[in-house]
């Protein structure tokens, strides 16, 4: 065993690795596979809520999810928005984008800031 794969298999075990995983239709997360994130290619978005009790648990400290995906989980996710992990973050899918990890993105900055008017400011 390689001493990369050993150091990944001690972290795994001592429950400090740090792991991406991306969910979402076939064509939009081939990519990632070589990355070496956990691709969970669906078939159907709502397939990712029989998977959320995985993806949510805090194993992952990044999941990146497809638009119609997180249409299907935002209730989930919104359940640990305001823990460390995971970071839920939306990621366009293969077919029209929603716009759905911009708006997203806004809410956190108004959150954070109490406003969103300087960005609004720089797009006009």
């Amino acid at each position: 065993m390689s001493d990369a794969a050993q150091r990944a298999d001690t972290a795994r075990d001592t429950g400090t690795a740090q792991r991406v995983a991306v969910v979402g239709d076939a064509t939009s997360v081939a990519g990632f596979r070589p990355l070496g994130f956990a691709v969970y290619a669906l078939d159907r978005p709502e397939e990712a809520r029989t998977l959320w009790h995985e993806l949510g648990s805090g194993f992952y400290a990044v999941v990146f999810v497809t638009e119609p995906v997180f249409e299907q989980i935002e209730d989930l996710a919104e359940e640990v928005f305001d823990q460390a992990t995971p970071a839920i973050t939306v990621i366009p899918g293969a077919g029209a984008s929603k716009d759905l990890g911009r708006q997203k993105m806004l809410r956190a900055v108004e959150r954070a800031l109490g406003t969103t008017s300087l960005i609004k400011e720089r797009e006009e």
